[in-house]
């Protein structure tokens, strides 16, 4: 573990602004309490504790499958900005976090293909919950109810490149 914890700190080292999407299989979250319970896993995760010591993590997403839960996590991203995220659409470096069912082993590595992807699907979360705070919960098991979504607006793509303070 103090290997893929040495991983994820160099890549936060060197790009400064990175999205973490913790995937872990769902079965290890309470069926009756996902959202808390992933929420729960990520804090006291010995993960956490080393990047809350130098840098700025903000938990956004609890999205849960059948078979994986995957919880999003912004590292320095002092873009964010509750009011505008839905219509604002920052790609910053996606890296997973996976444990395994079966070994129960940590793997870290950067997906690319991701970034763009996630930075829209959390644009549209944060559209359809309104003002609901952040965690946002998809459940893609029992179906998401969306009570009071903000209205479709046009989005703005920044894919520029994220330096070290993190414009």
């Amino acid at each position: 573990m103090d290997d893929i914890n040495e991983e994820a700190l160099k890549a936060i080292t060197e790009q400064h602004t990175v999205r973490i999407v913790v995937d872990v299989p769902t079965n290890l979250l309470r069926p009756d309490e996902y959202l808390a319970s992933a929420s729960e896993l990520v804090r006291v995760s010995p993960f956490m504790v080393h990047w809350e010591t130098e840098n700025t993590p903000r938990l956004l997403v609890v999205d849960v499958y059948p078979k994986h839960a995957y919880i999003v996590i912004d590292i320095n991203n002092r873009r964010y900005n509750y009011d505008t995220a839905h219509q604002q659409i920052y790609a910053i470096p996606v890296y997973i976090l996976q444990l395994s069912k079966k070994t129960l082993q940590w793997r870290f590595f950067r997906r690319a293909v991701e970034d763009e992807l996630l930075a829209r699907a959390i644009a549209e979360l944060h559209r359809l919950n309104g003002q609901n705070p952040i965690p946002f919960f998809a459940d893609h098991i029992n179906g998401s109810v969306y009570l009071s979504p903000r209205s479709r607006v046009e989005v703005w793509i920044n894919r520029g490149t994220w330096r070290r303070n993190g414009y």
